[in-house]
């Protein structure tokens, strides 16, 4: 166990470090570094979380310093891999939002670094926090709608001048290493490997451009197939416009069909699960049970898991080799989009 406040360096302080910085500031380590290409961005963060921390734009500086434990990396996409490498040869810990990297090459790069270096590797997958997640998962394993059938999960967006103006690289497809499958399905396909399992073959469609300035898909669609014979769709999209998205929320929903009813979300709160099984019955009569879950702020947990990682030296549930395989899908995606093809994944 650590006897000190770990002492953390924000790497990118944009809209993902913002909220991560306050997770670690809410969970008592101290933010000792700032470090963005925009210092006006990092000074806001040592405004809010540590007036006496450090801000750069350079991130050798805070690997540099010998009393930094550990370094959160929010950047763009494709500098995740040359960022964390770094930060591993450094002797840093690591927290790197998702997705893990841009290509599976440096996703690898990344992980043989961390493990050779000894220092905890975690991808930031907030979802993989979510209760509503996690208690959707329980009713499956514990069988309340039999054996899953059909998966189904939207991720409805609209893209505002507010959201670009946070995050401009989004909208160069090198940058973000993709579009919105990148960005929206490397959450959804690891939902669905937790909730399902892993995914057999994948097909996927992209749709005719909207969103002109982006130069990633803004809409696409796949439908996959899981080891166990579920199948499943995918729809991600930048440009889904109605009075929720425009006022800026993003509208997420699940459904999961089995042999003996479904389980659906589509507030982000309340599940309902509709079953035939006879435990879920009330006398003879069918109903379909709503079970609310209080929100909770997804950031701070995954900040709060990775530093009793760190503090008890156990292995992230998000690490590096498990959060390769989200990115793996999206890859073949993307791959399926531009043959036309299902592709199979090893």
């Amino acid at each position: 166990m650590m006897d000190e406040p770990l002492r953390v360096a924000i790497i990118g302080c944009g809209w993902a470090g913002v909220r991560h910085a306050h997770g670690f500031a809410q969970c008592g380590a101290e933010i000792r570094w700032a470090v963005d290409v925009d210092l006006i961005r990092a000074e806001a963060v040592k405004a809010a979380t540590n007036r006496e921390a450090n801000v750069s734009k350079d991130f050798g500086d805070a690997f540099n310093d010998p009393a930094v434990d550990a370094v959160d990396i929010c950047l763009p996409h494709d500098l995740h891999g040359v960022v964390c490498v770094a930060a591993a040869q450094a002797g840093k810990h690591i927290l790197c939002e998702k997705p893990i990297a841009a290509t599976l090459e440096e996703a690898d790069q990344m992980i043989a670094a961390a493990e050779q270096a000894g220092v905890i590797l975690m991808i930031a997958e907030n979802e993989q926090f979510h209760p509503v997640t996690l208690k959707v998962g329980v009713f499956i394993k514990n069988g309340v709608i039999g054996r899953p059938a059909l998966f189904q999960m939207t991720r409805e967006c609209y893209l505002t001048r507010s959201f670009v103006e946070e995050r401009p690289w989004f909208l160069d497809a090198r940058a973000a290493a993709g579009g919105v499958m990148m960005a929206g399905g490397v959450h959804d396909f690891n939902t669905a490997n937790m909730i399902i399992g892993d995914v057999e073959s994948v097909y996927a469609l992209r749709a005719p451009q909207r969103f002109i300035e982006l130069e990633g898909d803004d809409t696409s669609v796949a439908v996959v197939r899981f080891r166990n014979g579920a199948v499943g769709t995918f729809v991600q999209s930048y440009i889904m416009k109605s009075l929720v998205t425009a006022a800026g929320p993003e509208i997420h929903t699940l459904r999961v069909d089995g042999e003996l009813g479904s389980i659906s979300v589509e507030d982000g709160h309340t599940i309902r699960v509709f079953s035939e099984r006879e435990d879920m019955l009330i006398g003879e009569r069918l109903i379909q049970h709503e079970i609310y879950v209080p929100e909770q702020d997804t950031f701070f947990l995954e900040v709060q898991h990775f530093i009793r990682c760190i503090q008890t030296g156990s292995e992230p549930i998000t690490n590096g080799r498990a959060q390769r395989r989200p990115l793996e899908i999206v890859l073949a995606a993307y791959q399926s989009m531009q043959s036309g093809e299902p592709v199979r994944l090893p």
